[in-house]
């Protein structure tokens, strides 16, 4: 193995455990822990901080520029299917559908058998729908339907993440 690829890997080794310490133990937003993580990965790595430009004209590609150009690439494929879902999920929590959803839900598969019936949510949704965005639209579904039932959020929400997959 050469250096350089030890350097890549200790960087991402060193990365990986940055991201879980800030957000487990300091609770810094999963974000801004996801973006130091990527600049410390990729300074460790042996990226330079910014673009650098030879005599020769060749450009080697900085951290800064490699963040940015992969938020923005994931961006462009799911940042409008993830926002409007945003949307769709907030009018449904506020709007009181969610929680006609989850009375509905019960109603229908029958009690004691919520997580089936978001299991089978999950399964029918997701054909249509991607799986990101579907998770974003259904979280108040399950967050009503924890509260209705009392039964774990988590729970809940592994029951329509099984169904989605």
């Amino acid at each position: 193995m050469s250096e350089s690829t030890r350097m890549m890997l200790g960087g991402l080794v060193i990365g990986i455990a940055i991201m879980i310490v800030l957000v487990m133990k300091t609770k810094v937003h999963t974000f801004i822990a996801l973006l130091l993580a990527a600049l410390i990965t990729g300074l460790i790595g042996g990226m330079p901080v910014a673009d650098i430009t030879n005599a020769a004209g060749e450009t080697t590609v900085g951290v800064m520029t490699a963040i940015k150009d992969g938020f923005g690439n994931t961006l462009k494929s799911t940042g409008i299917i993830i926002g409007l879902g945003v949307m769709m999920g907030g009018i449904l929590e506020v709007s009181g559908a969610a929680e006609q959803l989850a009375f509905t839900f019960i109603r229908v598969i029958g009690k004691r058998k919520e997580e089936w019936a978001l299991a089978i949510t999950g399964w029918v949704v997701s054909i249509p729908v991607f799986a990101d965005s579907a998770i974003v639209i259904f979280a108040p579904l399950v967050k009503a339907m924890s509260s209705v039932t009392g039964i774990s959020v988590v729970g809940l929400a592994l029951s329509l993440a099984c169904g989605f997959s």
